[in-house]
């Protein structure tokens, strides 16, 4: 797999190659663009993938919804960048697909089905990571994707 700190490192060394910042100027810069590029990827991969299981929107509103909390109140994270890639994917993805067919079997329909609940289920994401159990399952999935060597 590729490093996102590697990428960013030669990034920044081009941006800033006839720069006469500091190095920690350029260490702001690099952390910065490894965030962003991370962030980037994980969007693109989460939302490609549910638009080929055809629960984009619902994995849209979810993620939107749980981004808005968790950067407010924070949360656990997983020990490497991969792992969070993987996390991510399967929860959010996985969260949509459930959310798809649970709103698809109900009597509501518009809004409601297609933003109020998936709303509700990414806001409900994000508080129960917060929580002391949400905590271990971060974790523990952590921990089963390195067991995994992921």
């Amino acid at each position: 797999m590729f490093s996102l700190e590697e990428i960013a490192h030669h990034l920044t060394a081009n941006m800033t190659k006839d720069s006469t910042m500091d190095t920690a100027q350029k260490a702001k810069i690099e952390y910065g663009l490894s965030l962003t590029l991370g962030v980037m990827i994980e969007f693109v991969l989460t939302v490609g993938i549910s638009a080929f299981l055809g629960s984009t929107v619902y994995t849209l509103v979810i993620m939107l919804s749980a981004l808005v909390l968790r950067v407010f109140t924070g949360g656990s994270h997983c020990s490497s960048y991969r792992r969070c890639l993987v996390f991510t994917i399967l929860i959010f993805v996985g969260l949509s697909l459930i959310t798809k067919i649970i709103a698809v079997n109900t009597p509501f329909n518009g809004i409601i089905e297609m933003f109020l609940f998936p709303a509700i289920i990414g806001i409900a994401v994000q508080g129960f990571m917060l929580t002391g159990i949400g905590k271990k399952f971060v974790t523990a999935s952590d921990r089963g994707m390195q067991r995994m060597k992921i």
